[in-house]
């Protein structure tokens, strides 16, 4: 099973850190991404520019609407992710508790769905030359109205997925991407005092939930636009659009 470990903490905590403090938390995460690496099963992860930076995406009976900010106010912001895989979600909680922002935030481990029936995906191409800023895509919408849909709708809307995915890559722009599982399979680990403490659902009760992302290269903000308008979700829910994070200068 492949999980993601999604870091909500408090982005006024980090900006009220000293320097030091800064880049302690940075070395920390370091620390985390070889051990996570050594295991063998880690896979991709980032850091999230602050969610002011966010823009989200909206598009209704053709109509794209843009708004700044993320989507949704919260105590506690997504500030980045790490890609895990292991058969033993006690072993996903307890590297998600290892992750520095653990101690004063919060790590939900989400699960990701494999579907049958996708279509063999073409090579992904070269990455454009004059694309040089790195994008998160996040997908928000209603959970419940999945469960209501007929099958065939739901096939079809699977089908766009597929296609949005398949141009991604012949574009050359996609990086990685995944849906997520229902929230109801999420579990959110904290670390108070020393001692990990694991609670059932996800990290926030929202009216539309975080169902996937893309992580995209692309020239800039309007160019990330121009894909994210075509993931499905854009005409029922919300598209969160978050750079990534330069932390090479902390590696």
């Amino acid at each position: 099973m492949d999980y993601v470990l999604l870091i909500h903490a408090s982005e006024s905590h980090f900006d009220n850190m000293t320097e030091a403090e800064q880049g302690e938390l940075f070395a920390g995460h370091g620390a985390f991404t070889k051990e996570l690496l050594a295991t063998g099963r880690g896979s991709s992860g980032a850091a999230l520019m602050p969610c002011a930076t966010a823009t989200c995406l909206r598009v209704r009976n053709g109509k794209t609407t843009l708004t700044d900010g993320p989507f949704a106010e919260t105590k506690e912001q997504l500030g980045g992710y790490y890609g895990f895989s292991t058969d033993d979600i006690d072993e996903a909680l307890t590297m998600a508790s290892k992750i520095p922002d653990a101690a004063y935030g919060s790590i939900e481990v989400r699960p990701t769905p494999t579907f049958g029936g996708a279509p063999p995906y073409p090579p992904t191409a070269k990455k454009p030359e004059d694309a040089t800023k790195e994008y998160l895509l996040l997908i928000y919408e209603d959970e419940s109205r999945w469960a209501s849909m007929p099958e065939a709708e739901r096939n079809a809307i699977f089908g766009r997925y597929f296609a949005v995915s398949a141009e991604m890559r012949k574009a050359g722009v996609f990086i990685d991407g995944s849906a997520l599982s229902s929230t109801r399979e999420a579990k959110t680990a904290r670390l108070r005092d020393g001692k990990r403490v694991v609670s059932d659902g996800p990290f926030a009760e929202t009216k539309e939930q975080l169902g996937g992302y893309y992580r995209i290269w692309a020239r800039d903000l309007d160019h990330a636009v121009q894909f994210a308008k075509q993931i499905p979700a854009a005409e029922s829910g919300t598209i969160e659009i978050r750079p990534i994070m330069d932390t090479s200068a902390f590696e």
